[in-house]
């Protein structure tokens, strides 16, 4: 090989990867803005999942901690709604936790999570989640860990339901503190 075809190689491959680059931006600045509303939808589903009750859900923040404020029809406060993330064992497990005025889990949902399929992926079910709904900061302890817990681990995944029990709790604890 030349100097002339390896210069005129590179040349092709510098404007191939150029090229490359702009268009990936253009798909990229096209999509964003569908993308964003497709998760501003989805994170209003989860809302209205966790409180079915709400009529309206606002942002807000209040001493650095953000949450949606849920109102109901007559624009009362009826409950908040935080995004949390706790250390699993597959990675970080991020939540949403709804709770009431009377300082009771209202409803949890998992938005994202990296656990173990067909073990500590259970923690997104239906059976492991609802156990939350009713219970105080208390009650929220896994039972083989405190004799007054009332929360079951998933089989074979301790270390992921205790991320959530330990997660939900702190979240309590703070919004406690903060007051």
């Amino acid at each position: 090989m030349s100097k002339k075809e390896i210069f005129i190689g590179i040349i092709v491959i510098t404007f191939i990867t150029g090229l490359s680059g702009y268009l990936l931006a253009q798909v990229y600045k096209t999509t964003k803005p569908k993308i964003e509303e497709i998760k501003k939808i989805e994170g209003e589903k989860l809302n209205k999942e966790i409180f079915p009750e709400g009529e309206k859900f606002e942002e807000k923040e209040i001493k650095g901690i953000k949450y949606i404020s849920v109102l109901n029809s007559n624009g009362e406060e009826i409950g908040k709604i935080f995004e949390i993330k706790t250390m699993g064992y597959g990675g970080y497990i991020y939540l949403k936790v709804g709770i009431d005025n009377d300082k009771k889990i209202k409803g949890l949902k998992i938005i994202e999570h990296n656990e173990t399929p067909g073990l500590g992926a259970k923690i997104t079910t239906a059976n492991f989640l609802n156990q939350f709904i009713g219970k105080t900061k208390e009650e929220i302890y896994l039972k083989k860990d405190k004799t007054d817990g009332k929360i079951d681990a998933i089989t074979g995944a301790t270390i992921s339901s205790r991320a959530v029990v330990d997660g939900v709790r702190k979240l309590l604890e703070k919004i406690e503190n903060e007051k």
